[in-house]
């Protein structure tokens, strides 16, 4: 969004105040370096935009040699990431853009230069156009309207049209229909590429416009949504707009939208010019759905905190008891939370339309029943109100154990990988390149446990030479001092024991051997930056607790290291959780 300043002053707005043209020359004189720091910002973090739109406010009140940079650095986006967006389906090359029309005369010329998408509002029936989309002084610009729909059939590249419904747009729904076959039919816009969006509540509106006549622009009820699909259904089947009733006029409610993801924090954001981030332009001015600054809190701050008041909204507003039982609750995950604020209420407040339009595409959006359906709703809780699922478990009293996994685990800041890229004690404690063990003249890197998927089992016996080799700087890790530290060997066997306050079955252990540093050998075959330490001589000792056909393993890090990572247990509970085996190199093997 780069500018909140817009030209109309339409009368249900849910910017409220925000739109003022007083922000104009600021917003024109940041809004290049904002965008381009942002794109930057994302990038350096790892996060790939993959669909970079301009909304506003109104994006056609900036100067167009400052469109002009939005759109080439856009552009410039979408040329140097072609090859990873594409491969990830992402098939973004031109800028998008809403408008609103006003100026859209003036400027075509320079969006068809640089390929804009453009999706423009109006209101339907058009007579309601002319009476609440007015400009700043409160006039009608209907006749420009229409002669830039007749513009815009023209224009050679994507675009749409979309119309926000109130309770009042509904009271003549022959009319509308009739405007649609005009604009399609007369006017020379194929309204197959239309959209419909409903309105809602708008605490903002309501402060701005307050103690002023009422207009009756409120929230159309789910009935009046539902007539007007009929209506829409019985007038345009079997015509040439029937694909786009099917396919484009109700997106908005289908689960490729915004508003049906499971948390939409986690994936969609509006970013102003002055670098806050916010939900969408339905959270914008609302303190809930504000993320932090991109420019001054950082990505990974932001897109994290963009989840959680998400997930809080939703868990504020409580689940409406249909939703839990509900067909279609994987497809909808009940709706936009930013309505849901505004309205106070637990559920989607489109639901019934919704679930019409499903039942009307069964295959494209096949209803669950029975075990099917309730195992979506234990995902959807789980996710997203762990809480309520709680509550049921414990008055259902079930027969087994019920383990409830706290939705941050599955943050990608929370990951094992992640918490170890983060900790560069942890780097040297995973590193795959510390240790090599040498066997009968073979070297095996030995990895950690917890990082590989795959395992290899070795059969040694008293005649096998074994040494392990152990880079030097390891030592060093988590040490003040060298001589104090040790090469910090466990040996295990897979006979299992029950103990500690967790009761787990666990490895039996065999035992724990070190070697202070000072000790250890140089390493004669790989040189200086490595140590070793004569590993068969060990074996061969404790041999007497080795059994028959029963696999043993054996764990090397550092003493230093090894404290580090009990340390790193108490501190971080995501690390613990993911840690709670043995991570350390090791090497698994039957005594022959």
């Amino acid at each position: 969004m780069p500018t909140l300043s817009c030209n109309l002053s339409c009368r249900y707005c849910y910017l409220g105040s925000q739109t003022d043209p007083t922000t104009l020359k600021l917003d024109a004189g940041r809004a290049v370096a904002t965008l381009q720091q942002a794109l930057q910002r994302f990038l350096d973090a790892d996060v790939l935009p993959f669909n970079v739109s301009l909304h506003g406010g109104e994006v056609t009140t900036l100067p167009p040699a400052v469109l002009e940079q939005l759109f080439s650095t856009i552009n410039r986006h979408y040329l140097d990431h072609f090859d990873q967006l594409n491969a990830m389906g992402y098939r973004k090359s031109a800028p998008h853009l809403k408008t609103n029309l006003f100026n859209f005369h003036q400027l075509c010329d320079l969006f068809d230069q640089y390929q804009v998408s453009i999706s423009a509002s109006i209101d339907l029936p058009l007579s309601l156009h002319a009476r609440y989309r007015v400009d700043r002084r409160g006039r009608s610009w209907l006749k420009r309207t229409v002669e830039n729909l007749r513009l815009l059939g023209r224009y050679p590249h994507s675009k749409k049209i979309s119309a926000t419904l109130y309770h009042e747009h509904l009271q003549d729904i022959p009319a509308l229909i009739d405007d649609i076959w005009k604009i399609h039919r007369d006017i020379g816009f194929d309204m197959n590429n239309f959209n419909i969006m409903f309105g809602f509540g708008s605490e903002l509106n309501c402060q701005k416009f307050g103690g002023q006549p009422e207009l009756g622009l409120q929230q159309a009820s789910e009935a009046e949504q539902l007539a007007l699909y009929h209506a829409l259904q019985d007038a345009f089947m079997g015509t040439e707009l029937e694909e786009g009733l099917r396919r484009n006029w109700f997106d908005e409610f289908k689960p490729s939208y915004c508003t049906n993801a499971f948390n939409c924090g986690e994936r969609f954001y509006l970013l102003q010019g002055d670098g806050g981030v916010w939900s969408c332009v339905r959270g914008q001015g609302v303190e809930p759905l504000y993320y932090g600054n991109i420019l001054s809190d950082g990505v990974e701050a932001v897109l994290t905190e963009g989840g959680r008041r998400v997930r809080l909204l939703h868990q504020q507003q409580g689940l409406d008891p249909g939703c839990q039982t509900c067909e279609y609750l994987q497809i909808c995950h009940t709706g936009c939370p930013a309505v849901k604020l505004q309205n106070g209420f637990g559920k989607s407040y489109t639901c019934q339309l919704q679930q019409a339009i499903y039942r009307d595409n069964p295959a494209s959006y096949p209803p669950l029943s029975g075990g099917d359906q309730a195992a979506a709703a234990r995902e959807y809780l789980l996710g997203m109100h762990p809480a309520l699922l709680q509550d049921e478990l414990a008055q259902e009293q079930p027969k087994s154990p019920v383990v409830l996994i706290p939705a941050e685990l599955y943050d990608q800041k929370n990951s094992l990988q992640a918490l170890i890229a983060a900790d560069p004690l942890l780097q040297h404690l995973y590193r795959p390149d510390a240790f090599l063990l040498e066997l009968n003249g073979e070297l095996i890197p030995l990895q950690s446990q917890i990082l590989t998927s795959q395992r290899s089992l070795y059969s040694i016996g008293k005649d096998d030479h074994l040494v392990l080799h152990i880079r030097r700087s390891l030592f060093e890790a988590n040490c003040s001092e060298l001589i104090r530290n040790t090469l910090y060997i466990q040996l295990l066997r897979d006979t299992t024991v029950v103990y500690g306050d967790e009761q787990r079955s666990k490895q039996e252990h065999l035992i724990t051997h070190q070697i202070f540093h000072n000790l250890l050998q140089p390493d004669l075959l790989l040189g200086e930056e490595w140590l070793t330490a004569d590993l068969a001589g060990l074996l061969q000792l404790n041999s007497r607790y080795f059994v028959k056909n029963v696999l043993n393993n054996l764990f090397v890090t550092t003493g230093q290291l090894r404290e580090y990572h009990y340390q790193k247990q108490k501190n971080n509970a995501f690390y613990h959780i993911q840690a709670i085996n043995l991570p350390f190199q090791n090497f698994e093997f039957y005594w022959d």
